[in-house]
């Protein structure tokens, strides 16, 4: 054991976030904006990667947000794991987050007493809650960023013996100043920003959508933003078939630049059959778009409402063009929904309140604890195939993993 002389005890958190990677998305959206907030306000935090990929650097960078970003490709698995630890070690938090995936909640068992832990879930899915279940015996505390996940968790007897909070999403806002004034007289601007993949997002409906459009004679202009799997499928099926009515594709779109898309657009586009939280839908109505989207139990009913913007139900694949048509022939209730849509994420969506309501879950002091020097590394409670995970099978792997790693 490694035994710290006696000190003072600390009056802020010091906030370790563990996440399994950084890709594109809200689970990576949410850890700059988090992390970027308690960077602004002084309060020690460190983000921990177990994946490499990082396209969202230059956000990191920009917030000054210390970062580590491990190699997959280069070390298995249990070798990364000891590396989070012995960088927790010295960074020595008060408090470690587990944000996505199994492998981020790994870290949590090998804890010494008095770090505060928690596990939070960001994905309405069935999956998630069943990873986290495993995990429950090292959590202090389990975050949903939606009140419906919170209200299912608590349902589940796995999650009987530990807390549950509802801890939102949080986006920066635009300042009053620099809010574009919006002319809603003329084509409606449509934006769809997220990734392009029919899982979850659904964006195969996008042909059927943009179709019923064209038909109802409406004048507008849809950009899609994003990238997946589905942009080459999207582009062969949604062309521009006149001057009044277009779509375009703007590719990736760096989160630095997110705020600019958002300026030049009036609507934006939500047909996920799931979601934990909305990322999209706040960052669009904090800039006054007014979301048409998915009417789903979790993340989207807080902040979607007849005043701010359109619900449409999940199987009403008509009902996404039916309700911009009606936003094109109502458009004073286009720029009051506009109005209170901005309001809406400002009061209780913005970076600021997602980070209040968290900083309030942590302990204000926490005893300082001894660290372990050594770990022993053990089988991943979530591992499919425990046997690969053994000592000599972990050996094979090394070697595996260095003769492929010669090439990077």
């Amino acid at each position: 054991m490694v035994v710290h002389p006696s000190r003072q005890l600390p009056q802020v958190p010091r906030i370790a976030l563990v996440t399994g990677g950084v890709p594109a998305g809200g689970s990576t959206t949410f850890l700059i904006n988090f992390a970027g907030e308690l960077v602004r306000r002084g309060l020690p935090v460190e983000v921990f990667s177990l994946e490499w990929d990082n396209p969202m650097a230059a956000d990191f960078q920009r917030q000054k947000i210390p970062l580590l970003c491990l190699d997959q490709r280069r070390q298995i698995f249990e070798d990364r794991l000891k590396i989070i630890l012995q960088n927790l070690v010295r960074f020595q938090p008060t408090a470690v987050v587990s944000t996505l995936g199994a492998i981020s909640f790994e870290p949590l068992r090998y804890l010494p007493a008095g770090v505060f832990r928690v596990g939070m879930g960001q994905s309405d899915d069935p999956n998630v809650y069943a990873m986290m279940a495993h995990y429950t015996p090292w959590l202090d505390l389990v975050a949903m960023v939606s009140p419906a996940m919170k209200f299912r968790a608590e349902a589940m007897p796995e999650f009987a013996r530990v807390p549950v909070a509802y801890l939102s999403y949080g986006v920066p806002m635009c300042p009053d100043s620099e809010l574009p004034v919006r002319d809603f007289q003329r084509p409606l601007r449509i934006l769809y920003l997220g990734r392009l993949c029919h899982e979850q997002k659904r964006v195969r409906l996008f042909p059927e959508i943009y179709a019923q459009l064209c038909a109802s004679g409406i004048p507008f202009h849809w950009t899609i933003a994003g990238e997946g799997e589905d942009r080459s499928w999207l582009e062969e099926r949604l062309k521009s078939v006149s001057p009044s009515q277009t779509v375009s594709f703007a590719g990736w779109v760096n989160y630095s630049e997110v705020p600019t898309v958002l300026k030049q657009h009036d609507v934006s586009l939500l047909t996920s059959d799931y979601e934990g939280f909305g990322l999209s839908v706040a960052e669009s109505m904090g800039y006054g778009l007014v979301p048409v989207a998915s009417d789903l139990p979790a993340g989207i009913p807080e902040m979607v409402d007849p005043t701010t913007g359109m619900l449409v139900p999940v199987n009403d694949v008509v009902g996404y063009a039916r309700a911009i048509i009606h936003l094109h022939e109502h458009r004073d209730e286009l720029a009051a929904k506009s109005t209170a849509a901005r309001a809406r994420v400002k009061k209780k969506f913005s970076v600021e309140a997602m980070t209040d309501g968290w900083l309030a879950q942590f302990p204000v002091q926490t005893p300082v604890t001894d660290w372990p020097k050594k770990w022993r590394i053990k089988i991943p409670l979530t591992a499919k195939n425990p046997f690969y995970f053994t000592q000599p099978v972990r050996w094979l792997r090394r070697q595996a993993i260095g003769i492929k790693s010669e090439k990077f």
